[in-house]
């Protein structure tokens, strides 16, 4: 792998040894011949020797529910209450039925036969209604007959 610039960004892993080993004496000779890079090694070395490393120790007991317990509470809440939602969800529906129902309604449609059908229907009721106006006179009489004395006279 052919070396041009710093090797900045691979000093980090090479000071900890995770470079392959070609990598890792490409990075050494750069650094025997670059007084910038070999500078910022003095400086990761520095570091690393003030910063302790970090032991491989377990976590106290119930550190887990207690991040979790933490994390529901800082949890963001969405706003509004969530009926709004559900109110905003079904008039938004009721809106886009509507709208379905007027666009797919026919404009200027002829009356068809149902309709018709119908029509005739309550004509031919009205008619039963006029030709049975005799019997319901002759119910009137009826009723009345209870009133009328022995000599059908009221």
């Amino acid at each position: 792998m052919p070396q041009t610039g710093h090797v900045a960004d691979r000093l980090v892993a090479w000071a900890v040894g995770d470079l392959p080993e070609g990598e890792a004496r490409q990075v050494r000779e750069h650094l025997a011949s670059c007084a910038a890079c070999a500078e910022e090694r003095d400086l990761l070395q520095e570091a690393a020797s003030v910063v302790a490393p970090m032991g491989h120790g377990q976590p106290r007991p119930g550190f887990a529910s207690r991040v979790a317990m933490r994390a529901v509470e800082l949890r963001v809440q969405p706003a509004g209450a969530p009926w709004w939602r559900w109110a905003f969800g079904g008039a938004v529906a009721a809106a886009v039925a509507a709208a379905v129902v007027v666009v797919a309604r026919p404009r200027g449609a002829v009356p068809g036969e149902e309709v018709l059908l119908a029509q005739r229907l309550e004509l031919f009721e009205d008619l039963s209604v006029v030709q049975n106006q005799d019997a319901l006179r002759d119910l009137d009489v009826v009723a009345l007959l209870h009133t009328l004395g022995l000599e059908g006279k009221p």
